[in-house]
């Protein structure tokens, strides 16, 4: 075998072993990328729950009915209701 012969044989394997290794590195990466793009659908239906229960949190009835419930708040009667008059 001359030398040019052995060289383009070394070539070869050379560039075999990249493209396998090129193969191997691109399914490893998609296989991230999915796995990273079901936990981003993850969060979004997250978020979604959470803006939903923000939404609910933030309603006045809501928060008139926790506060009768939890803490035994009532309305005030008329005579304990005082109107202070700033000069």
């Amino acid at each position: 075998m001359t030398r040019q012969t052995m060289f383009a044989y070394g070539l070869a394997l050379v560039l075999a072993l990249s493209l396998i290794y090129t193969r191997v590195t691109t399914r490893s990466h998609y296989l991230q990328l999915q796995a990273l793009q079901q936990q981003r659908d993850d969060f979004n239906v997250e978020w979604g729950r959470l803006l939903l229960q923000e939404a609910r949190y933030a309603e006045p009835r809501y928060i008139e009915k926790t506060a009768r419930r939890k803490l035994g708040m009532i309305y005030p009667v008329q005579e304990q209701i005082s109107v202070i008059r700033l000069p």
